[in-house]
Protein backbone atom coordinates (compact mmCIF):
# COMPACT_ATOMS: atom_id res chain seq x y z
CA UNK A 1 0.00 0.00 0.00
CA UNK A 2 2.82 2.30 -0.61
CA UNK A 3 2.14 5.54 -1.52
CA UNK A 4 4.40 5.87 -4.47
CA UNK A 5 3.39 3.25 -6.43
CA UNK A 6 5.83 0.45 -6.05
CA UNK A 7 7.49 0.79 -9.53
CA UNK A 8 10.53 -1.21 -8.86
CA UNK A 9 12.42 -1.51 -12.76
CA UNK A 10 15.52 -3.63 -13.57
CA UNK A 11 17.62 -0.35 -13.32
CA UNK A 12 16.56 0.38 -10.01
CA UNK A 13 16.72 -2.96 -8.28
CA UNK A 14 19.16 -1.91 -5.73
CA UNK A 15 16.35 -0.35 -3.75
CA UNK A 16 14.25 -2.55 -1.41
CA UNK A 17 10.46 -2.75 -1.72
CA UNK A 18 9.11 -0.67 1.03
CA UNK A 19 8.32 -2.93 4.37
CA UNK A 20 5.07 -2.28 6.35
CA UNK A 21 6.10 -1.88 10.30
CA UNK A 22 2.85 -0.59 11.35
CA UNK A 23 -0.83 -0.76 10.26
CA UNK A 24 -3.52 0.40 12.52
CA UNK A 25 -7.25 1.99 11.55
CA UNK A 26 -8.55 5.02 12.90
CA UNK A 27 -10.34 4.64 16.24
CA UNK A 28 -13.11 6.43 14.87
CA UNK A 29 -13.28 7.00 10.83
CA UNK A 30 -12.22 4.85 8.01
CA UNK A 31 -8.42 5.66 7.84
CA UNK A 32 -5.78 3.66 7.96
CA UNK A 33 -2.50 5.03 9.29
CA UNK A 34 0.77 3.22 7.64
CA UNK A 35 4.39 3.11 8.49
CA UNK A 36 6.54 1.85 5.54
CA UNK A 37 10.46 1.85 5.49
CA UNK A 38 12.77 0.20 2.90
CA UNK A 39 16.47 0.57 3.25
CA UNK A 40 17.10 4.46 2.53
CA UNK A 41 13.89 5.97 4.24
CA UNK A 42 10.92 5.96 6.10
CA UNK A 43 7.27 7.24 5.36
CA UNK A 44 4.08 7.99 7.76
CA UNK A 45 0.94 7.43 5.70
CA UNK A 46 -3.00 7.56 6.40
CA UNK A 47 -5.28 6.33 3.77
CA UNK A 48 -8.86 7.21 3.67
CA UNK A 49 -11.39 4.81 1.30
CA UNK A 50 -11.55 5.24 -2.04
CA UNK A 51 -15.16 6.65 -2.22
CA UNK A 52 -14.36 9.56 -0.08
CA UNK A 53 -12.34 12.85 -0.60
CA UNK A 54 -9.61 12.11 2.29
CA UNK A 55 -7.34 10.35 -0.18
CA UNK A 56 -3.84 9.29 0.68
CA UNK A 57 -1.73 11.44 2.94
CA UNK A 58 2.09 11.38 3.59
CA UNK A 59 4.78 12.73 5.55
CA UNK A 60 8.17 11.82 5.65
CA UNK A 61 9.83 9.99 8.99
CA UNK A 62 13.57 9.60 8.12
CA UNK A 63 15.94 9.06 5.91
CA UNK A 64 17.86 5.63 6.65
CA UNK A 65 20.89 6.47 4.08
CA UNK A 66 23.07 9.63 3.58
CA UNK A 67 20.83 12.86 2.55
CA UNK A 68 20.90 13.57 -1.67
CA UNK A 69 21.75 16.95 -2.37
CA UNK A 70 19.15 17.33 -4.50
CA UNK A 71 15.10 16.43 -4.87
CA UNK A 72 15.17 13.01 -6.15
CA UNK A 73 12.65 13.48 -9.05
CA UNK A 74 13.82 10.39 -11.36
CA UNK A 75 13.40 8.26 -8.14
CA UNK A 76 9.67 9.69 -7.76
CA UNK A 77 8.74 9.14 -10.95
CA UNK A 78 9.82 5.54 -11.28
CA UNK A 79 7.54 5.47 -7.80
CA UNK A 80 10.33 4.76 -5.40
CA UNK A 81 10.00 7.10 -2.31
CA UNK A 82 12.42 9.78 -1.91
CA UNK A 83 14.60 10.63 0.86
CA UNK A 84 14.14 14.37 1.89
CA UNK A 85 17.19 16.21 0.60
CA UNK A 86 19.99 17.54 3.05
CA UNK A 87 19.24 20.97 3.39
CA UNK A 88 15.67 19.59 5.73
CA UNK A 89 18.01 16.97 7.39
CA UNK A 90 18.95 17.34 11.08
CA UNK A 91 20.67 13.96 10.70
CA UNK A 92 22.09 14.35 6.77
CA UNK A 93 24.26 10.94 6.90
CA UNK A 94 20.93 9.24 8.04
CA UNK A 95 19.76 7.49 10.67
CA UNK A 96 19.24 4.21 12.06
CA UNK A 97 16.11 1.66 10.72
CA UNK A 98 12.84 1.75 12.77
CA UNK A 99 12.30 -1.08 14.49
CA UNK A 100 8.82 -1.72 14.90
CA UNK A 101 8.32 -2.81 18.72
CA UNK A 102 9.21 1.14 18.79
CA UNK A 103 6.26 2.24 17.21
CA UNK A 104 2.54 3.68 18.22
CA UNK A 105 0.37 5.91 16.92
CA UNK A 106 -1.93 8.32 18.39
CA UNK A 107 -5.24 9.69 16.87
CA UNK A 108 -6.96 13.36 17.46
CA UNK A 109 -10.09 13.47 19.36
CA UNK A 110 -11.01 13.71 15.44
CA UNK A 111 -9.90 10.55 14.32
CA UNK A 112 -8.92 12.24 11.13
CA UNK A 113 -5.15 12.94 11.63
CA UNK A 114 -2.55 11.33 13.89
CA UNK A 115 0.74 11.20 15.17
CA UNK A 116 3.19 8.60 14.98
CA UNK A 117 5.45 8.03 17.74
CA UNK A 118 9.32 6.13 18.39
CA UNK A 119 10.12 5.33 21.51
CA UNK A 120 7.31 7.64 22.63
CA UNK A 121 8.61 10.71 21.65
CA UNK A 122 6.59 12.11 18.91
CA UNK A 123 8.54 11.96 15.20
CA UNK A 124 6.14 12.83 12.78
CA UNK A 125 2.22 14.25 12.87
CA UNK A 126 -0.06 14.15 9.68
CA UNK A 127 -2.90 16.71 9.85
CA UNK A 128 -6.45 16.72 8.03
CA UNK A 129 -5.15 19.65 6.48
CA UNK A 130 -1.83 18.00 4.89
CA UNK A 131 -1.32 17.32 1.11
CA UNK A 132 -2.45 21.16 0.68
CA UNK A 133 -0.10 23.94 -0.63
CA UNK A 134 3.15 21.98 -0.12
CA UNK A 135 2.59 21.00 3.26
CA UNK A 136 2.58 17.16 4.53
CA UNK A 137 2.90 17.01 8.20
CA UNK A 138 5.51 17.84 10.67
CA UNK A 139 8.84 15.76 11.61
CA UNK A 140 11.34 15.78 13.99
CA UNK A 141 14.12 15.17 11.95
CA UNK A 142 12.85 17.72 9.70
CA UNK A 143 14.14 21.02 9.45
CA UNK A 144 12.96 24.53 8.23
CA UNK A 145 9.75 23.42 5.12
CA UNK A 146 11.30 20.46 3.42
CA UNK A 147 9.57 18.83 0.64
CA UNK A 148 8.23 15.71 2.33
CA UNK A 149 7.81 17.21 6.03
CA UNK A 150 8.13 20.67 7.82
CA UNK A 151 10.42 20.53 10.93
CA UNK A 152 8.36 19.52 14.19
CA UNK A 153 9.36 21.71 17.63
CA UNK A 154 7.70 21.70 20.83
CA UNK A 155 6.04 25.28 20.78
CA UNK A 156 4.13 23.38 17.81
CA UNK A 157 0.10 23.44 19.25
CA UNK A 158 -0.15 20.13 17.53
CA UNK A 159 2.10 18.51 20.18
CA UNK A 160 -0.19 19.53 22.91
CA UNK A 161 -3.10 18.78 21.06
CA UNK A 162 -1.89 15.43 20.83
CA UNK A 163 -0.92 14.94 24.70
CA UNK A 164 -4.55 16.11 25.28
CA UNK A 165 -6.17 13.33 22.65
CA UNK A 166 -3.53 10.49 24.27
CA UNK A 167 -5.34 11.10 27.88
CA UNK A 168 -8.56 11.01 26.15
CA UNK A 169 -8.62 7.79 24.35
CA UNK A 170 -6.98 6.56 27.51
CA UNK A 171 -10.73 7.94 29.62
CA UNK A 172 -12.29 5.21 27.59
CA UNK A 173 -10.09 2.31 29.36
CA UNK A 174 -11.44 3.78 32.98
CA UNK A 175 -13.88 2.08 35.63
CA UNK A 176 -15.81 5.56 35.00
CA UNK A 177 -15.61 5.77 31.24
CA UNK A 178 -16.67 9.20 28.99
CA UNK A 179 -20.05 7.43 28.34
CA UNK A 180 -21.14 6.82 31.96
CA UNK A 181 -20.21 10.42 32.79
CA UNK A 182 -21.76 12.36 30.40
CA UNK A 183 -24.77 9.77 29.56
CA UNK A 184 -26.74 11.22 32.74
CA UNK A 185 -25.73 14.50 32.27
CA UNK A 186 -27.13 14.22 28.66
CA UNK A 187 -30.25 13.08 29.98
CA UNK A 188 -31.19 15.35 32.51
CA UNK A 189 -30.56 18.25 30.49
CA UNK A 190 -33.44 16.40 27.70
CA UNK A 191 -35.97 15.63 30.64
CA UNK A 192 -35.98 19.38 32.19
CA UNK A 193 -36.08 20.52 28.41
CA UNK A 194 -38.71 18.12 27.09
CA UNK A 195 -40.16 15.86 30.24
CA UNK A 196 -39.46 13.33 31.65
CA UNK A 197 -38.29 10.41 29.06
CA UNK A 198 -40.48 7.10 28.85
CA UNK A 199 -38.51 5.40 27.35
CA UNK A 200 -34.19 5.01 26.60
CA UNK A 201 -32.99 3.01 24.12
CA UNK A 202 -29.29 2.38 23.28
CA UNK A 203 -28.25 2.59 19.57
CA UNK A 204 -25.33 1.69 19.30
CA UNK A 205 -25.60 -1.73 18.44
CA UNK A 206 -22.77 -2.98 21.07
CA UNK A 207 -19.97 -1.40 19.21
CA UNK A 208 -18.00 1.52 20.54
CA UNK A 209 -18.73 4.28 20.89
CA UNK A 210 -21.75 4.33 22.82
CA UNK A 211 -24.85 5.63 21.38
CA UNK A 212 -28.68 6.34 23.33
CA UNK A 213 -31.66 7.54 22.39
CA UNK A 214 -34.32 9.27 24.45
CA UNK A 215 -37.79 8.84 23.61
CA UNK A 216 -40.83 10.88 24.97
CA UNK A 217 -44.42 9.97 23.95
CA UNK A 218 -46.57 12.57 24.51
CA UNK A 219 -50.34 12.98 23.71
CA UNK A 220 -49.80 14.53 20.04
CA UNK A 221 -46.05 14.43 19.91
CA UNK A 222 -43.39 12.42 19.55
CA UNK A 223 -39.63 13.34 20.49
CA UNK A 224 -36.41 11.00 19.97
CA UNK A 225 -33.41 12.52 20.96
CA UNK A 226 -29.57 11.07 20.84
CA UNK A 227 -27.29 10.68 23.91
CA UNK A 228 -23.50 10.54 23.58
CA UNK A 229 -23.07 11.47 20.11
CA UNK A 230 -21.21 14.73 21.36
CA UNK A 231 -18.32 12.69 23.18
CA UNK A 232 -16.63 11.80 19.81
CA UNK A 233 -15.54 15.47 17.88
CA UNK A 234 -16.69 14.90 13.99
CA UNK A 235 -13.95 14.83 11.24
CA UNK A 236 -12.93 17.82 8.96
CA UNK A 237 -14.43 20.74 10.72
CA UNK A 238 -11.50 22.20 11.36
CA UNK A 239 -11.17 22.91 7.40
CA UNK A 240 -14.39 24.88 7.20
CA UNK A 241 -14.83 26.62 10.60
CA UNK A 242 -12.23 29.31 11.97
CA UNK A 243 -12.17 27.52 15.59
CA UNK A 244 -13.30 23.58 15.67
CA UNK A 245 -14.67 23.99 19.27
CA UNK A 246 -17.59 25.87 17.93
CA UNK A 247 -19.29 23.29 15.81
CA UNK A 248 -17.27 20.27 16.47
CA UNK A 249 -19.79 18.46 18.61
CA UNK A 250 -23.48 17.53 18.12
CA UNK A 251 -26.40 16.03 19.13
CA UNK A 252 -29.14 15.39 17.11
CA UNK A 253 -33.09 15.31 17.64
CA UNK A 254 -36.70 14.98 15.88
CA UNK A 255 -40.12 15.75 16.72
CA UNK A 256 -42.94 13.88 14.55
CA UNK A 257 -46.69 15.37 15.55
CA UNK A 258 -48.14 11.73 15.96
CA UNK A 259 -48.26 8.79 18.33
CA UNK A 260 -46.58 5.77 16.90
CA UNK A 261 -47.02 2.21 17.51
CA UNK A 262 -44.22 0.05 18.67
CA UNK A 263 -43.04 -0.69 15.04
CA UNK A 264 -42.93 2.73 14.39
CA UNK A 265 -40.48 3.56 16.68
CA UNK A 266 -38.07 1.00 16.29
CA UNK A 267 -37.99 1.79 12.29
CA UNK A 268 -37.16 5.76 13.16
CA UNK A 269 -34.61 4.50 16.40
CA UNK A 270 -33.22 2.19 13.46
CA UNK A 271 -32.94 5.07 11.39
CA UNK A 272 -31.36 7.69 13.47
CA UNK A 273 -28.98 5.39 14.65
CA UNK A 274 -27.80 5.19 10.86
CA UNK A 275 -27.72 8.80 10.46
CA UNK A 276 -25.91 9.15 13.83
CA UNK A 277 -22.93 7.73 12.18
CA UNK A 278 -22.59 9.80 9.10
CA UNK A 279 -19.73 12.14 9.87
CA UNK A 280 -17.15 9.28 11.11
CA UNK A 281 -18.36 6.95 8.53
CA UNK A 282 -17.99 9.13 6.01
CA UNK A 283 -15.32 11.26 7.18
CA UNK A 284 -17.35 14.34 7.07
CA UNK A 285 -19.36 16.52 9.59
CA UNK A 286 -23.43 17.90 9.91
CA UNK A 287 -24.29 21.19 11.39
CA UNK A 288 -26.68 23.98 10.74
CA UNK A 289 -28.27 23.87 7.58
CA UNK A 290 -27.56 20.64 6.42
CA UNK A 291 -29.91 18.12 4.74
CA UNK A 292 -29.69 14.22 5.11
CA UNK A 293 -32.74 11.18 3.65
CA UNK A 294 -35.59 10.55 5.51
CA UNK A 295 -36.69 6.87 5.04
CA UNK A 296 -38.44 5.21 8.30
CA UNK A 297 -41.72 5.75 6.59
CA UNK A 298 -40.73 5.58 2.72
CA UNK A 299 -43.25 8.62 2.68
CA UNK A 300 -43.28 9.85 -1.36
CA UNK A 301 -43.28 13.63 0.26
CA UNK A 302 -40.99 14.24 3.16
CA UNK A 303 -37.93 12.50 2.23
CA UNK A 304 -35.54 14.24 3.63
CA UNK A 305 -34.73 16.48 6.89
CA UNK A 306 -33.08 19.65 7.65
CA UNK A 307 -30.76 19.76 10.75
CA UNK A 308 -31.24 23.39 12.63
CA UNK A 309 -31.81 25.13 15.76
CA UNK A 310 -33.00 28.43 14.00
CA UNK A 311 -36.68 27.88 14.31
CA UNK A 312 -38.47 28.91 16.92
CA UNK A 313 -40.92 26.81 18.35
CA UNK A 314 -38.30 24.15 18.67
CA UNK A 315 -36.92 23.25 21.85
CA UNK A 316 -33.06 24.02 23.07
CA UNK A 317 -31.79 22.29 25.30
CA UNK A 318 -29.07 23.76 27.55
CA UNK A 319 -26.34 21.22 26.76
CA UNK A 320 -22.73 22.45 28.89
CA UNK A 321 -19.62 22.24 27.44
CA UNK A 322 -17.38 18.98 26.77
CA UNK A 323 -13.25 19.43 26.70
CA UNK A 324 -13.65 22.93 25.78
CA UNK A 325 -16.21 22.18 23.00
CA UNK A 326 -19.39 23.83 22.60
CA UNK A 327 -22.28 21.08 22.07
CA UNK A 328 -24.86 21.72 19.57
CA UNK A 329 -28.24 20.44 19.42
CA UNK A 330 -29.66 20.09 16.09
CA UNK A 331 -33.25 19.35 15.38
CA UNK A 332 -34.06 16.97 12.28
CA UNK A 333 -37.47 18.77 10.86
CA UNK A 334 -38.77 16.34 7.50
CA UNK A 335 -38.54 18.30 4.55
CA UNK A 336 -39.79 17.82 0.62
CA UNK A 337 -37.79 16.83 -2.07
CA UNK A 338 -39.01 20.63 -3.44
CA UNK A 339 -37.06 21.81 -0.34
CA UNK A 340 -34.20 20.02 0.00
CA UNK A 341 -33.76 20.66 -4.12
CA UNK A 342 -34.03 24.48 -2.79
CA UNK A 343 -31.62 23.97 0.08
CA UNK A 344 -29.29 22.49 -2.14
CA UNK A 345 -28.96 25.18 -5.10
CA UNK A 346 -29.83 28.31 -2.96
CA UNK A 347 -28.58 27.50 0.39
CA UNK A 348 -31.04 26.50 3.87
CA UNK A 349 -32.11 30.56 4.68
CA UNK A 350 -35.44 30.86 3.13
CA UNK A 351 -36.45 27.61 3.50
CA UNK A 352 -36.20 28.02 7.12
CA UNK A 353 -37.37 31.51 7.32
CA UNK A 354 -40.47 30.05 5.66
CA UNK A 355 -40.43 26.50 8.08
CA UNK A 356 -40.29 29.45 10.84
CA UNK A 357 -43.30 30.99 9.96
CA UNK A 358 -45.80 27.96 10.13
CA UNK A 359 -45.33 27.13 13.85
CA UNK A 360 -46.16 23.53 14.98
CA UNK A 361 -46.61 22.76 11.35
CA UNK A 362 -42.87 21.82 11.05
CA UNK A 363 -43.98 18.77 13.25
CA UNK A 364 -46.40 17.47 10.80
CA UNK A 365 -45.60 15.19 7.96
CA UNK A 366 -48.85 16.39 6.07
CA UNK A 367 -47.94 19.63 6.15
CA UNK A 368 -48.03 21.50 2.97
CA UNK A 369 -44.58 22.54 1.46
CA UNK A 370 -43.10 25.90 2.27
CA UNK A 371 -42.07 26.25 -1.52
Amino acid sequence: MNFFKKIFSTKYNKFQKAEVLLKEQSPSCPITAIVEQDNRVAYFYLWGPENSNFGVKSCWIRNLKEAPIELEKKLMDKGIPPMLPKEFCKYPEGEEKLDENDLKIIWTEEGDSAALLVKDEIASIITIWSGQNGFFGYAKNCLGKGNFAWELTESNAFVKRIKKSREYWSSWKNDLNPFQTQQPIILKAYDESFGNHDKYYAIDGNKWPPKGLYLRIGESKTIFATVGLSLVTMPMVEMYSENRFDSNRIELGIILDSVFSQKDIQQIAEWISGQSAIPWDNITFLGEGHTINFKPFNSTKFNSVVLTNAIDILPKPELDDYRESKINFFWMVPISEKERNEIMNNGSEEILTKLNKIGDKVFSLKREEVI
